[in-house]
Formats: structure tokens, C-alpha cells, sequence
């Protein structure tokens, strides 16, 4: 068979001919720069990328040569991805992503630590739920790029996961629940009346979306919980702001099953997805202070 050839494309070379390792050569200011990359997809990439900034402005970093793949390719990979694969959480991934490419963007992916990732999840105060899960999308960018051969090894798998204390931690304050209100109103208000209702109420997060119409008397201002955590029945009262809020759910959603509901018309399980991104948007911290 005809050997293959390969159109040759400005700025990327193999230093050695069939290695498969190809680099990317550029100029500023007159002064040439080489990159050592990997995969001639990649090369085109980064070159591509160089030039750019190149046009920008963007200061380049003193020593390049020899260096690797950039974490901002791997970090496009994984979101490329995420949505080849239709995966539900591509907004949380990307909205997560966009925080670690701040401090990682240049930084070449094989150099990455593990320490360095711990302690870039340690220098923010978040909760312990909240970095683990920047830390697994360190894990999941890695893990990617490790099997398409653009990186040696996953530092994330080295990364200690933070223990997580799922119970109720602390109330928020008046500015605190002002500033998360705000988010949600501008971020994610289909999910308002869950925030009234966990505020007003005080019911347990599994109690609240397991919650059904029929457990719900707005005539007598009541809800009641059958087989609760400790096995026994209860009523909660329902003050002013909750009534009104149900009332307002119960006037354009489906008067049985579940009363809260995806935007979709799904039943709800979970609140973390929106409310992890609602607190890192309002700036606050679910631990004491």
C-alpha cells in the first residue's frame, strides 16, 4: 500500500521524522520559540493558540522549550468531551472549569502535582463537598487526556478526598441569605420556592424532595411527614412566606405526586448541583465560621 502523506502545516514539526512527537515553532519579537507537544492534533492546537496570543499581546512565559501540553488543551478535551457524551453535568463542569483555568491555564499539564492541586483546593474557603468536587474535575480532565496519550500519569488520583459532614451545619445571615437569594434569582429561579420552603420550614433535605401534594393541607396550613428519620409522623406548621410560596406551585404545577419538580417536569431528588454553584456565586462558605 502507498505510504500515507502527511500535509505539512506552518509552525509544527516532528524534531525526529516518524517519532510522533511533534513540536510547534513560533516568533516574538524576532526571538523564535519552540514547544515540545505530543500529537500533531495537538500541536495545531497549541500553535494556533500561541499565535493568537502572539497577536494579543499575551506575554509569553521566559522558558518554553520542552515543554509539554498545556492544561488549557486537556481542559478543552474534557469539555469536548463531556458534550460528545451528552453528559447531564456539562454546565457544572464547565462553570468549575472556568475557576481552575484561571491559576492552571499555562501551567503544563505532566507538571502538575498532586500537591499542587491540593493546595490550590485548600487556598479557597469552601466547603469540603464543594473542593471535592474541583477535585474531580482535575480527576476527570486527567483521566481523559491520560487515555488519549497527552499526559504520563493523573495527579488528582493522588489527592486526598475531603470528608464531607452532610448534616445541617449552621443557619445563613441576613446578608448571607440575601446574597444567595440574589444568586438564585439571577442563575437558577425556577429553584426559589425550594429555597423558601428549606428556609421557612426546616425539614430535612430528603423529607423536602421526597415531598408530596398530598402530605400538603393548605387549607390548614400544615404539611405533614409520615415515617420521618426517627420513625414517627409529624406536622410543620406553615408560616406566611411558605404558604404563599405552595400556593403559588400548587396554582400551575399538577395537583398529585411529587410538588417539587425539574424544569423539565421530572421529579427533583437533589438540590447540590444548583445550590453548590448558588453559594461559590453568592460567596458563602456552609461551614461555621
Amino acid at each position: 500500500m502507498p505510504r500515507k502523506v502527511i500535509r505539512k502545516e506552518r509552525g509544527i514539526f516532528e524534531k525526529v521524522l516518524g517519532s510522533g512527537i511533534w513540536w510547534i515553532r513560533f516568533k516574538v519579537d524576532g526571538v523564535e520559540h519552540r514547544e515540545k507537544v505530543g500529537r500533531r492534533g495537538d500541536a495545531m492546537k497549541l500553535y494556533a493558540m500561541r499565535k493568537a496570543d502572539v497577536v494579543r499581546g499575551v506575554k509569553m512565559p521566559p522558558n518554553m522549550k520542552h515543554k509539554g501540553v498545556k492544561f488549557a488543551v486537556i481542559a478543552q478535551e474534557a469539555i469536548d468531551w463531556y458534550i460528545n457524551h451528552e453528559r447531564k453535568d456539562i454546565r457544572n463542569f464547565k462553570g468549575r472549569m472556568q475557576i481552575i483555568l484561571k491559576d492552571f491555564s499555562e501551567r503544563v499539564a505532566d507538571e502538575i502535582k498532586p500537591s499542587d492541586i491540593d493546595s490550590w483546593l485548600g487556598s479557597h474557603k469552601w466547603a469540603p463537598a464543594t473542593k471535592n468536587r474541583y477535585k474531580n474535575v482535575f480527576g476527570k480532565t486527567f483521566k481523559i487526556a491520560l487515555a488519549d496519550g497527552k499526559v504520563t500519569s493523573n495527579p488528582a488520583r493522588m489527592v486526598e478526598q475531603r470528608a464531607e459532614n452532610n448534616a445541617r451545619i449552621r443557619f445563613l445571615s441576613d446578608e448571607e441569605e440575601k446574597r444567595v437569594r440574589e444568586a438564585i434569582t439571577k442563575q437558577f429561579p425556577i429553584h426559589l420556592p425550594e429555597f423558601d420552603v428549606a428556609l421557612n420550614t426546616g425539614m430535612r433535605k430528603s423529607e423536602q424532595y421526597s415531598l408530596e401534594w398530598s402530605e400538603v393541607s393548605l387549607s390548614r396550613k400544615r404539611i405533614r411527614l409520615e415515617k420521618t428519620k426517627n420513625g414517627s409522623d409529624r406536622e410543620i406548621p406553615l408560616n406566611k412566606t411558605c404558604l404563599k410560596v405552595l400556593e403559588a406551585l400548587h396554582a400551575i404545577r399538577p395537583h398529585d405526586g411529587r410538588v417539587f419538580l425539574s424544569k423539565y417536569g421530572q421529579d427533583l431528588n437533589n438540590p447540590r448541583k444548583w445550590f453548590e454553584l448558588t453559594i461559590e456565586a453568592a460567596k458563602v462558605s456552609m461551614v461555621s465560621p
